[in-house]
């Protein structure tokens, strides 16, 4: 497992890299002359390719001077029954708003949702409750190869991040920094092999301190109709401190209306005992 999501992406990037880097196609050298304020015009916009549903994020930016905005309308969180004490987590509307700035960069808001938190009581500790909003997240992607390619089936991107300890109670309690790689390879017209490796620099509150963790992911992804697609995602949590992997699968379906409007729905199945189970619903618009 641990080295499963690292060879897999390198399997995608190394073959196509060199030679994909080596030439700009046609439609990205036209779409290159417009910028935040010279939006591209709308027949030549890529697809809809938002960040959720899944872990695993897309390659894919926002095409310059356009705006994307993401939400989880809701996101209902467990522990693992056999996890002692139980937590229970809900999330309200946590979303994104992302901005092209150019052909290959786009700038990214995250704020937090405002959460509900419960944990039970134990033979040593009462039940607990609270609420609040979370932090403020700021991210640029930047696609690094086949934002608009024709000629490779390949796309890859960095994403890098730092969350602001705006939260309170709710949120890290420090700031939080991250760079992420993920990439999506086309095997067909009607499917994608997408796999992500992140580096992050986490904050633990009770410790006061940062620590490493990773989460590699992989997700692969059908379209049954133009208008619906499901997929399946294997997401594995990697802490440097205690050199444990929690996993979990993620499974979901993605509605699309129109080509600036897509729904998601779908759960998260834990694999091990300390992965959560999740269920969520969300929804993308573009302008």
């Amino acid at each position: 497992m641990r080295l499963l999501f690292p060879t897999l992406l390198a399997t995608l990037l190394l073959p196509h890299l060199v030679a994909a880097q080596a030439h700009t196609d046609s439609l990205t050298a036209v779409k290159s002359r417009y910028s935040l304020f010279r939006p591209v015009p709308r027949e030549l916009m890529r697809d809809l390719a938002p960040d959720r549903p899944g872990v695993t994020e897309s390659p894919f930016t926002v095409d310059a001077g356009h705006f994307q905005f993401e939400t989880a309308l809701a996101n209902l969180i467990s522990s693992h029954p056999k996890q002692q004490p139980k937590q229970y987590t809900f999330r309200a509307n946590a979303f994104v708003l992302k901005m092209g700035l150019d052909n290959r960069t786009d700038v990214q808001l995250f704020i937090d949702a405002y959460e509900w938190n419960r944990t039970s009581a134990t033979a040593d500790e009462p039940a607990t409750r609270n609420q609040g909003f979370g932090d403020i997240t700021v991210r640029l992607k930047r696609n690094l190869l086949g934002n608009d390619s024709t000629e490779s089936p390949l796309a890859v991107a960095a994403i890098g991040f730092v969350r602001l300890p705006t939260g309170g109670r709710q949120g890290a309690g420090g700031y939080e920094y991250g760079l992420l790689l993920p990439a999506t390879y086309a095997l067909a017209d009607t499917w994608n092999l997408s796999a992500q490796l992140p580096l992050l620099l986490n904050f633990d509150r009770d410790e006061s301190q940062h620590y490493l963790q990773t989460a590699p992911s992989i997700n692969l992804d059908h379209a049954f109709r133009p208008w619906l697609t499901g997929f399946g995602e294997l997401v594995a949590q990697h802490d440097f401190r205690t050199r444990r992997w929690d996993e979990a699968i993620n499974a979901g379906a993605v509605f699309s209306v129109g080509k600036n409007i897509q729904f998601d729905i779908g759960r998260q199945f834990a694999l091990t005992g300390q992965a959560d189970r999740e269920y969520f619903v969300g929804f993308v618009v573009r302008r």
